[in-house]
């Protein structure tokens, strides 16, 4: 069996790393990204790195300044924000019709796992259970999104996940048990191989998360006056 080349795996290897760094604000949102410091950091050379930051610009995470190199992406604004709920919306209910077709218990057990993770942290608004919360809702979606068996979909609701996550600054205590109780419902249909259910389920949980959002947004601008 053929392996990757190694400038591939190392351009992977990259993609994720500067990804997650770019969705927990390590690099915050607006700020510009220096490649000779980041291929320090990461240890590889500039040309796998400069293809990373290519792939991540066609997903919107990072934007390509003319002379003056790579910036990470600004905050989508709240229109952009909408829209984003919008395509998901249209997305993926369909995608968890399809998942009600063709799930198995093992896959059913794998979602329960990362539901009983979210209800074992604290909902406490800290950074710890922020982190726990966002992890586990990506891994629930992205999930669903796997049992679908459409590839091209999967990889669109990662994308849109990620610009989501992005407003992770606004999480608020109350919120993961919030999304658990709505992620329950979503799960209990999937059992019931249930799609019609399953897509309702799900559409009502974006719906309330796109609410819960555009909240926390809102109280934090008026609290800053931004």
């Amino acid at each position: 069996m053929a392996t990757r080349p190694q400038r591939q795996v190392l351009a992977e290897v990259a993609y994720e790393l500067i990804r997650r760094r770019l969705v927990d604000h390590e690099i915050p949102p607006g700020s510009r990204m220096n490649i000779n410091t980041l291929a320090a950091e990461l240890d590889v050379s500039p040309t796998p790195l400069r293809e990373a930051l290519a792939r991540l610009e066609a997903e919107g995470l990072v934007v390509k300044r003319s002379l003056a190199g790579y910036a990470a992406a600004p905050l989508l604004g709240p229109r952009d924000l909408d829209e984003l709920f919008d395509v998901r919306l249209l997305l993926e209910p369909a995608v968890a019709a399809r998942a009600a077709d063709r799930t198995a218990p093992g896959d059913l057990v794998r979602l329960a796992g990362t539901l009983a993770e979210t209800e074992a942290a604290r909902d406490d608004g800290s950074r710890e259970s922020m982190l726990v919360y966002l992890r586990n809702d990506a891994a629930f979606h992205d999930g669903i999104a796997a049992l679908g068996g459409n590839a091209l979909l999967r990889t669109t609701l990662c994308r849109l996940h990620a610009h989501a996550h992005q407003y992770r600054l606004f999480f608020r205590a109350g919120m993961a048990r919030a999304t658990l109780v709505e992620h329950e419902r979503i799960l209990q249909a999937l059992r019931e191989r249930d799609a019609d259910t399953a897509a309702a389920r799900m559409r009502t949980h974006l719906r309330r998360a796109r609410e819960r959002l555009a909240g926390a947004v809102g109280d934090d601008h008026a609290r800053t006056g931004a």
